[in-house]
């Protein structure tokens, strides 16, 4: 049995999804901030008449921000069932196939130190890939904040060029 993920970069470290959590993946476009949103949360994009709010990975994972390289994308997520949200990355890698017997639980010591919302870590050659579970990576109350935005925005009329 094989699982698909797809891979991206995040600082030079390798992570991944589920694909079945993936909608789509865009280029970076113009993003229109939110007042008074956390401030891992860069604002809000239209896509297709969607109004999506957008993550920085990097924020949330309080990463060191670099300016962002041509290879930034939009990981477009489908979060407990129907919300939608955008994830920047700094480069999706590629989509795989991988062996269950490749899908390794996190070790304790990762998970018990904050790091909740690694599902497992997937063992593919000579590197190792985290494996994020995307309905861990926010807290509940975050949660209600992403989906306030979706639907606080919703109700305002985008300008067509967006």
């Amino acid at each position: 049995m094989e699982k698909k993920i797809v891979g991206f970069r995040l600082k030079g470290e390798e992570f991944a999804f589920n694909i079945m959590k993936v909608v789509e993946i865009i280029r970076l476009k113009q993003i229109t901030p939110v007042p008074t949103a956390p401030s891992f949360i860069e604002g809000v994009i239209n896509l297709r008449g969607k109004i999506i709010p957008i993550i920085d990975l990097r924020k949330r994972f309080k990463l060191h921000e670099d300016a962002r390289g041509k290879n930034v994308r939009i990981i477009i997520i489908e979060m407990h069932g129907s919300q939608l949200a955008g994830v920047i990355v700094d480069e999706v890698t590629q989509v795989l196939s991988v062996p269950e017997e490749q899908i390794l639980p996190a070790p304790p010591s990762i998970v018990s130190v904050g790091g909740k919302y690694i599902e497992a870590v997937v063992q593919l050659d000579d590197k190792i890939v985290v494996f994020l579970d995307i309905e861990k990576i926010f807290s509940e109350e975050e949660n209600s904040e992403i989906q306030g935005i979706s639907m606080m925005e919703a109700g305002i009329e985008e300008s067509p060029d967006c």
